[in-house]
């Protein structure tokens, strides 16, 4: 499991603690590395959901997620986005995992496919052919 789907699951949780669904609570890096590490932008979905507005949803979902070990800022921002980032020991302690990780921290992939790459290296000194 990698650190984005571990923060994915927790703000899960916590949508799902306000009667939302889980899927609510997916965690991308954040679009300005300036705010934050990461962001989840599911309160404004939320709040065309619950009836509610989307930066009260993101502030109980915030809260929530200020009480994990791991997070060092969740923050609401702009209309309802929520802005994490993760302590250092977080990020040392993940790096490490996922180094003795034999997928480097990525899900695995749910649908295996094989994927074929073709490398040609053309003689320059050749007229090209087939």
């Amino acid at each position: 499991m990698s650190l984005q789907s571990h923060l994915s699951r927790l703000a899960g949780e916590a949508f799902a603690q306000l009667g939302l669904p889980a899927e609510l609570g997916e965690v991308v890096p954040s679009q300005r590395p300036e705010l934050s590490q990461f962001q989840c932008n599911g309160a404004m979905a939320a709040g065309k959901l619950a009836d509610r507005p989307p930066r009260e949803i993101a502030g109980e979902v915030a809260q929530s997620l200020a009480t994990a070990p791991e997070v060092s800022l969740a923050e609401v921002a702009g209309p309802g986005f929520i802005n994490l980032s993760v302590t250092d020991e977080a990020l040392a302690t993940w790096a490490a995992r996922s180094a003795d990780d034999d997928h480097l921290g990525f899900d695995p992939p749910t649908e295996p496919e094989t994927v074929v790459v073709e490398y040609a290296g053309p003689n320059v000194a050749k007229a090209m052919h087939v």
